[in-house]
């Protein structure tokens, strides 16, 4: 499956095979979790993180957050009172995700540090299926994994095989609080919801490149920072 056609809040369109690989699970405490790009837990457990205060306070309209902006790496706040402000940013987040050409979106993108993600597979309202998922978690990954581009809209203009679990099982809260459950052996929904749960962590799409990758999009990496940059220093003058 690669990430391609925009830039992605898979938060870019995804694009590719879309087979669906029956694979056993291996259960989480099995996975080797070395380096950030070894698997997850790379960072303190999601379930250490502090509870959101409610209702989740953000404003509007919400924008994509650009590398390097810190908000990127933040804690992510556990949410735990399910109010109208989770429902709201739920669909707030959904609009920007299909505004940018995007099948996924982490609520760290849009510089809210919760643990909310938001992804349809087809990219478009009224095709696919619309998931929102709260406090996810890794239950299961499957044994295979795969090679494939991503790209990031917090990333214009960067690129890069990134390897993922080729299926994954997942379980979460709706926007409601109630309890959700899925496994996803298409590898394309996989990876979406893998890219996307490391944004929940802190990491990004970038940390798991090998070095060819990351030479490749030096330039591109480098230009972010000077405009991020530039634009701080715009505000504080």
């Amino acid at each position: 499956v690669s990430i391609a056609t925009a830039s992605c809040g898979v938060c870019a369109r995804l694009t590719g095979r879309r087979t669906r690989l029956a694979l056993s699970l291996v259960p989480q405490a099995t996975r080797r979790s070395s380096s950030p790009a070894a698997g997850f837990g790379a960072r303190p457990s999601l379930d250490a993180a502090p509870a959101a205060p409610s209702p989740i306070a953000y404003e509007s309209p919400l924008s994509i957050c650009l590398y390097p902006d810190p908000r990127l790496r933040a804690v992510n706040k556990r949410i735990v009172k399910f109010d109208e402000s989770v429902r709201r940013l739920a669909e707030e987040m959904m609009e920007v995700m299909y505004d940018d050409d995007g099948v996924g979106l982490a609520a760290p993108q849009v510089g809210v540090n919760v643990q909310m993600m938001v992804f349809n597979p087809e990219g478009e309202r009224g095709r696919g299926t619309e998931y929102v998922l709260c406090n996810p978690r890794v239950v299961k990954t499957g044994k295979n994994r795969e090679f494939d581009e991503e790209g990031c809209l917090s990333f214009p203009g960067v690129r890069g095989d990134v390897e993922r679990y080729a299926a994954i099982k997942v379980e979460a809260q709706d926007e409601r609080g109630d309890a959700v459950t899925l496994t996803l052996k298409d590898p394309w929904l996989a990876r979406i919801f893998q890219h996307e749960f490391d944004h929940l962590e802190g990491v990004l799409f970038h940390d798991r490149m090998e070095e060819k990758w990351l030479a490749k999009n030096t330039d591109a990496l480098e230009k972010l920072v000077d405009e991020y940059q530039g634009d701080k220093q715009k505000v504080a003058l």
